[in-house]
Parts: C-alpha cells; structure tokens; sequence
C-alpha cells in the first residue's frame, strides 16, 4: 500500500511511522511537511492512502481536500484526517470533501490506526461502488439506450440550465426538432431490426455533423432533437439547419438493403421565439408539425400564428383520439342508384363525429387523422363497423345491395389491410362480392410497389376498387390501365358542367364514352337536378349517387330511404310504360 502523510511535526510523523510498522500493515510511506508539497506529491505519484493532519501552518488540511476536488486525475485515493481537536463541525466538513475516518491524534496507537486503515478503505470501496452505480444510474436516465445519445430528459434539463445562463453566454441559439418521413412504411416494409438500425446511423451522423458544443438527442421512436449554440445569429441557424437536413436525408446501406431516407424539421430560436427551454422545444415541435402539413423538405421556423392552428389540429387529434375509443363515431349512407334497373344497388359508407367539440366537418378531422396516424385505428373501425352493418341491411331486402367504403391512401401502404379485411368478412360470414373499396388519385402516386400489392390483395377477396373524384386535379389515363380499377366515379365537377355550356356538356359525354370504352362500370357523382340526371341516362351511365335521389342518411334511416328511393323510380318505370 502506498501511503502519503502530510504533517508538519516530525515527532507526530515518527509516532505514525511507528504505529503503521507496529500494526503489520505493509507499506511504502512518503512524507511532505506542508499542503503545497501534498499538492506536488499527489500529482506526480500515485497513492493508495492519505494520512493528513488538520492544524497546518499557512494551509491546514481543508485546503488541501479542496485542492483535491480541483484534481480531476487523482482516483482511488482513501484518506484518513488525524488532528489534535475535533468538533461535530470539522468532522463534518472532513467528510463532505471526501475524508473516509477521523483520528485524535493522543488516541492514535498500532492497533486504532490500522484498523481505522483497513476500514476506511473498506468505505472507500463502498463508496466508489455506490459512486459507480450512480454514474451508470445517471447514464441510463440521460442517455437513449438505443442511439447512445442523450435523451429527451437530459435535453430538457440541459437546455433549461444553458437558456438561464444563456444572457451572459449566448446571444443566439436553436433548437431543432427532426424525425423521419414515413418512417411507419420503413419499419413496415424493412422490419422493426432495420428500422432500430437506420435510427442508430442516423443519429450517429447528426452528432458527427454538429459541434462538440452542440446537444444532440433522441426523444423517442423517430423523433431527435438538437440544441444549436455554435452559431452566431438566426440566419446562420437556418443554413446550418439546412444543411443537416441534406446530409441526414440520404441513402442509408443497412443489413445489406439500401434504405432512403427524408428528414423534416422544426426550428425555434433563442431568444427570438421565447427564453424558457420547454417553450422552445414546443414551439420547435409546432414547427416540425407545420411542416408535416405542408410536406416541405425545408427547415420551418416557427411563427407566432403557427401556435393557433396547432393548437386547433392538437384539439381536434386529441378529442378524436377519445372519440375512437369510445365508440363516439358514427356512419351515414348514401344510396348509389342502377339507372337501368331503377333501383338502389349500393351505399356509400361516410363517417360522422356528432360528439365533437371542435370540428365535425369529415375533410377537416380526417386530415388530422392522417397527420397524426389515427387513420389507421379510425380506417379499421369504419370497416369493421361498415361490414357488420352491410349483413342487416341486406336480411331486410329481398336482394343484395353493394357498399363503398373510402379508403385513404397511408391506409393502402399498409399490407397487412387485405388481411383486415378478409378477417372482418369472416367473422360477418359476408362475401368480398358485396364491398367496394374506393381510393383517390393520389394513393396511387407514392410507393406504388406496396400500394399495388394491397390493392391485389384486396382483389383477392373479392372485393371490387372504385377510383373516386375522377376528372378533378390530376387525373392519368395510365392510373386506370396499369392498377386494377373496375369502377370509376366520375367528380361531381364534371356533373356541374353539363348544364354551363356546350363545352361541359361535350367532355362530360365523351368522359363516359372513353371509360365505357375501357369496360369499367360507372358511377356520376353530383347529380342534384333532373336535367343532370337526364343527360346520365342518354350517356348509358350505370350508375349515379346524388342528392337528387338522397342526401347521406343516418343507420337508423338507410333502409327506409332505400325503401322510399325504390318506390319513386318504380313509379317512374311505370308511368314511362
């Protein structure tokens, strides 16, 4: 054991030397007469053990044990404090900086001092072992097991304690918030290993593409975030963000697959858009959300009107969210008539929230919906709830209706729908026959591979695919010869214009002749007048869905609009003979 004792009396360093001699303990024992010749002893050799003596001239022995707390090297160092007065004060003082027993200089004897010796080294181990599992503790609360980065704890807390210093130290600083668009499709098509694989690369690149000053963190699932205070102004921050979205949004080679990947983010900045860490961090959230909506590649700063509209899409995700749950939501139906048969043969599935205290309006929940991945339990509901309610609706007709149900274009790139659907058809014990399931145009723009293979699969069963709003916006030929459409629904855009000119009157006509020519059935939204409905018939059109006939109705009164609906066109059969 090597020993260091640090006394200004020679008469009590020979009693010490004779006492660790006497107590069998085996040592090499290096003497100093002052705190200062401590200090230099400590630094240039290593030592198992400090003997120290309080009452020095100049510097007494706290100084020396505050010296210590300044030499971040000196580890694995047990020290024993000797005086020749003691008080509660002292003692505790000795032991806050470190001190593991405390001697009486009279009591010191062979025995005292080397068991005094042995147990302080027995604390110190205790207490490095203590000191260890705190520091892996520490590590597990502050670092993301997964990246190895910080976590959104640490963040928080760091960022707070810099933005209260930050008027002293920092004129300007962002936070940024990332994550990865679509990452659900990448976990889906790759799998969850390669998916934990592309998080721990990407956040691997945004520390190697950040200043060590920088805070980068993973808060969880795809979401990381960063605390930017290397540069010097806001435009700075907006380029180097810039910047980190390009070199983050790439090509990842993961497990042998090539993996693309396309970052969003969030910006707020210090002390522009606020001073408190967990304002930033919000607003910097707020942002990220904006830029989800706009589909923008660019960084989005946050602005001050940006918090309402958040707020409101927040609102309205959460009440949905409960609603859900609950089983707040509600179908309504609208009849699809077969002009030639002259009666209904189908319904149009709709959803309904009666319960919402922010939006019923359909296009506008449905929105935040598919921003916030509630689509899918929602999507999965009306299905199931679409289905079930099919089976008794067709006890009460002596023939079998048909029914649409939309659905949304992230609900097609997941492929384990067809396998839902199946699943909900059989425990109906309903055939596939009597479903249509109906998409837009631009579900079929992105991931065509698994959009494609869904809409197979859907197929397969026996279900039938409808192109709704065709001839609005972007409207492709190809989309009908290479997907496997069988009907299409004409916009109710394209219905309006009959009656405005000649022109109108000529697209819509050659409209059907064209589809008519491509063999897939028709069906002409937007009928509300008799000369519409008309110019339907001398078109051949299959098939129409309009409030000239109905407005969507609610369960408990589809049958007997269907009712009503068949005896109107009977009567009009009858009177034509």
């Amino acid at each position: 054991m090597n020993i260091l004792l640090v006394d200004d009396d020679i008469v009590d360093r020979k009693m010490i030397r004779r006492s660790l001699i006497k107590g069998g303990i085996e040592h090499q024992l290096t003497e100093v007469e002052s705190v200062e010749e401590g200090i230099i002893a400590l630094e240039q050799l290593s030592f198992d053990l400090l003997l120290l003596d309080y009452n020095m001239p100049a510097k007494n022995g706290l100084d020396l044990l505050i010296e210590l707390k300044r030499i971040n090297h000196i580890r694995d160092l047990t020290i024993v404090m000797i005086s020749n007065a003691q008080s509660d004060e002292l003692v505790l003082k000795c032991l806050d900086l470190g001190v593991q027993d405390f001697l009486l200089k009279e009591e010191v004897t062979a025995s005292i001092l080397s068991r005094s010796i042995i147990q302080a080294r027995k604390r110190f181990e205790l207490e490095s072992q203590l000191h260890n599992s705190y520091l892996q503790v520490k590590e597990m609360a502050e670092l993301d097991a997964l990246t190895g980065l910080y976590n959104r704890y640490y963040f928080e807390e760091t960022c707070q304690r810099l933005m209260q210093a930050g008027k002293s130290r920092y004129s300007c600083a962002g936070v940024l918030i990332v994550d990865i668009v679509d990452f659900k499709k990448i976990n889906d098509r790759f799998g969850h290993e390669a998916a934990d694989q592309l998080l721990v690369e990407l956040g691997a690149s945004f520390n190697r593409h950040t200043k060590p000053e920088d805070i980068v963190s993973r808060f969880g699932g795809d979401e990381f975030a960063c605390l930017l205070v290397s540069c010097d102004n806001p435009l700075q921050i907006k380029i180097e963000a810039e910047k980190l979205i390009k070199l983050l949004s790439r090509t990842y080679s993961i497990m042998s697959k090539d993996i693309r990947c396309q970052v969003r983010m969030g910006l707020a900045l210090y002390p522009l858009n606020g001073k408190r860490a967990d304002d930033l961090i919000r607003f910097a959230d707020i942002a990220l959300f904006r830029s989800k909506s706009a589909k923008s590649s660019a960084a989005c700063i946050f602005e001050d009107n940006m918090q309402t509209e958040f707020q409101m899409k927040y609102n309205v995700e959460q009440d949905l969210r409960g609603a859900i749950d609950k089983q707040e939501l509600e179908l309504a139906f609208q009849p699809i008539v077969d002009i030639r048969q002259g009666k209904v043969v189908s319904l149009e599935a709709l959803i309904r929230w009666p319960t919402a205290k922010f939006t019923s309006s359909p296009q506008e929940f449905i929105l935040v919906a598919e921003e916030s991945w509630l689509i899918e339990p929602l999507g999965k509901w009306i299905i199931e709830h679409a289905i079930y309610t099919l089976k008794q609706i067709n006890s009460k007709f002596g023939y079998p209706i048909r029914l649409a149900i939309n659905l949304s274009p992230l609900q097609l790139v997941d492929i384990s729908l067809p396998a839902f659907i199946n699943d909900c058809l059989e425990r109906a014990n309903m055939e596939g026959g009597l479903f249509t399931f109906e998409l837009i145009e631009t579900a079929l723009l992105n991931d065509s591979e698994r959009v494609m293979t869904s809409l197979n699969r859907i197929k397969d069963i026996g279900c039938k695919l409808a192109l709704d709003d065709f001839g609005t916006g972007y409207s492709s030929i190809s989309h009908l010869l290479n997907y496997p459409i069988d009907i299409v629904k004409v916009d109710k855009s394209l219905t309006d214009r009959i009656e405005a000119d000649e022109m109108g009157e000529r697209v819509f006509f050659g409209l059907i002749n064209m589809l008519k020519s491509l063999q897939l059935s028709i069906v002409v939204e937007g009928v509300e007048r008799y000369q519409q409905y008309y110019a339907c018939k001398e078109a051949n059109v299959d098939k129409v869905q309009s409030y000239y006939f109905s407005s969507p109705v609610s369960e408990s009164s589809v049958i007997n609009t269907i009712r009503a609906i068949n005896k109107d066109l009977a009567r009009e059969v009858d009177a034509r003979r």
